[in-house]
């Protein structure tokens, strides 16, 4: 992994780049020198990811396998055109073989984002701003989308006849499948934890480099003019640019994570609000074209779907919110807020004819077994009590923390024998607790003190009352 490519395949390339610009040799020579060099490149960025992709495991070696597998496919593609073109002489028509086979590599390195994002996805919280998966594609799709429509406008000069919407489409699928990744890429590095951004830095190049000279061919292509012998400088190129990802170790993981900007969330709706301008002027002047609608509609699909992505996003961070500020971390039972808010509703709600009850229960000699233990034998303890105080009622009561080692029960309706509850509670309790760090168990036991509310009694009266009752069972005999 700490091996880095050598030096040769940069002097190699900017050889070749220098021999196609300066135009020093034949034309049939320059195909040749540039066709080879995308070959040698791709070759061997796709030796470059398999070959490290061995010493990871997870994540890490999942989405180099994927770049790999895709920059394969695009070496066998490139060996199809470079016999076509430059050793076989024939005439390239397209689409053809060599066009099918080049896809792979968009389609590696789409499942190699997809793989980056969930990885760090995992690594987030439920209440977490970072945008997940889904939302980065929709995002890129929109954004991807809403400038093909504004592309057509441009190649179609408001003339529908002009240029074929099947074949511009075709012509210029590997860019849109190129903008598509770039745009992704982006969103990525920005809404993504930092360990990433070294790699996804040089996939941004690597993507850039090849999408020019894919421009430049669909350019050429859909107006029918010849291909410049720049044209193939980001194929020669793009494969150096992307090997270096597969070397370069990741930053150290941060612990924070940066919350997506506020220009981000806004990002993908400005070229959706360019196209929907110029559908507008279109439609104004009389000259609407069924592409625009069609790529109109799905954009604004998009737009739902990502809109319903995020809704449902929210609703899971509020429920994770809502449920911590209303229990307690480590027991996991109801904390004060959340028992103040149950008591005024059974005090202003419906009135079963036996009440409610309230049950206090204070652990006795807590704080010296924290002291002798360890506030981790301490921690065990207190979530060994909570769980079996919900044992001892049913499921509809309350088992509340309402301080360090106090707890609260919130019985409605009341117990027909409340001195049958408390005897169960005080048996519960007084269990052995087994402890990791201990070979001998130990037992503890509680206080207890029962309340039954009044119908006009005011909660917290009600509270005070029941831990009044707790404090004369403690000083009482046993």
């Amino acid at each position: 992994m700490r091996r880095r490519p050598g030096g040769a395949l940069v002097v190699m390339t900017s050889v070749a780049v220098a021999l196609v610009l300066s135009r020093a040799l034949p034309p049939p020579l320059l195909r040749l020198v540039a066709d080879l060099t995308g070959l040698i490149n791709s070759v061997a960025a796709t030796a470059a990811f398999a070959w490290t992709a061995r010493a990871c495991h997870g994540a890490e070696r999942h989405w180099r396998v994927f770049m790999s597998a895709g920059m394969a496919g695009w070496a066998v593609g490139q060996v199809v055109w470079t016999w076509h073109r430059t050793v076989d002489n024939s005439v390239l028509t397209f689409p053809n073989l060599e066009n099918t086979l080049y896809l792979a590599a968009p389609v590696g390195v789409f499942a190699a984002l997809v793989v980056i994002a969930r990885a760090d996805r995992a690594t987030s919280r439920d209440y977490d701003t970072a945008a997940p998966t889904r939302v980065l594609v929709l995002d890129g799709l929109v954004i991807v989308a809403s400038m093909v429509g504004l592309a057509w406008e441009v190649l179609s000069a408001g003339q529908p006849g002009r240029v074929g919407f099947g074949k511009t489409l075709l012509t210029v699928s590997y860019t849109i499948g190129d903008l598509v990744l770039i745009v992704l890429v982006i969103l990525m590095a920005v809404t993504l934890h930092s360990m990433w951004r070294p790699r996804l830095s040089w996939l941004m190049a690597g993507l850039t480099a090849i999408g020019a000279s894919d421009v430049i061919y669909a350019y050429a292509i859909t107006t029918g003019r010849a291909i410049p012998g720049a044209g193939d400088l980001g194929y020669m190129t793009g494969p150096l640019l992307l090997l270096p990802a597969a070397f370069t170790p990741a930053r150290r993981e941060s612990t924070r994570r940066r919350s997506a900007p506020p220009v981000l969330l806004g990002l993908p709706y400005v070229p959706l609000a360019a196209l929907c301008a110029v559908v507008v002027l279109d439609a104004g002047a009389g000259r609407v074209q069924a592409v625009e609608i069609y790529v109109l509609t799905a954009v604004v699909a998009l737009v739902v779907a990502r809109h319903l992505v995020t809704m449902q996003q929210l609703y899971r961070a509020h429920r994770w919110l809502s449920h911590h500020a209303l229990h307690d971390p480590l027991t996991g039972a109801a904390n004060r807020a959340l028992l103040a808010d149950l008591l005024d509703d059974t005090a202003t709600g419906p009135q079963h004819p036996r009440g409610a009850g309230l049950v206090y229960v204070d652990i006795d000699h807590f704080k010296a077994i924290n002291d002798a233990l360890g506030h981790r034998a301490g921690d065990v303890l207190l979530r060994t009590v909570a769980h079996r105080l919900r044992q001892c009622v049913r499921a509809g009561d309350t088992v509340a923390r309402v301080g360090g080692d106090e707890f609260v029960l919130l019985v409605n309706p009341a117990p027909s024998d409340p001195d049958d509850l408390l005897r169960r509670i005080a048996t519960a309790l007084e269990v052995p607790i087994a402890l990791d760090d201990r070979a001998t168990p130990i037992t503890i036991t509680a206080s207890l003190g029962y309340h039954p509310i009044a119908p006009d009694q005011d909660p917290h009266d009600a509270l005070a009352n029941a831990d009044r009752a707790m404090y004369r069972h403690k000083r009482g005999p046993r």
